[in-house]
């Protein structure tokens, strides 16, 4: 059975834009391994909207569609918000004063992978612990 993880705004800049060698192989081994199948991974639909605004300034709208795209193309599923999400969200909100986009993120994986969040290589996100916030 493949593990589900959810994907943090951050580990599409990790993959497209590594910081060194180690970053590149990390990135690229989670993305082979979604491609066969081997682990599911989703993102909540607010990661495209923090894709834009961040990557869109740097390398311009058309990229960042064609980068949407790749991650569809290795089996990489956008979630949309649903009203449990954005309960949850708002409720990790009220209580951790993080902001909207990464409750929404904390609470998606909640929900769809048991907290599970993969993020950027060095940066251990306070979103996994979310579950402590419920």
């Amino acid at each position: 059975m493949a593990l589900d993880a959810i994907l943090d705004t951050r580990f599409y800049f990790s993959y497209y834009n590594p910081e060194d060698e180690n970053v590149a192989k990390w990135t690229k081994r989670i993305v082979q391994l979604a491609s066969r199948g081997a682990i599911r991974l989703r993102s909540p639909i607010v990661t495209i909207t923090e894709l834009y605004r961040s990557m869109g300034k740097l390398i311009g709208v058309k990229t960042v569609e064609m980068r949407i795209k790749s991650a569809r193309a290795f089996n990489i599923i956008f979630i949309p918000v649903t009203e449990e999400v954005a309960k949850k969200a708002g409720l990790i909100s009220l209580k951790a004063r993080v902001p909207i986009a990464d409750a929404v993120i904390a609470a998606t994986a909640l929900i769809y992978a048991k907290g599970i969040v993969i993020t950027d290589y060095q940066r251990i996100d306070k979103r996994c612990k979310a579950e402590m916030v419920n």
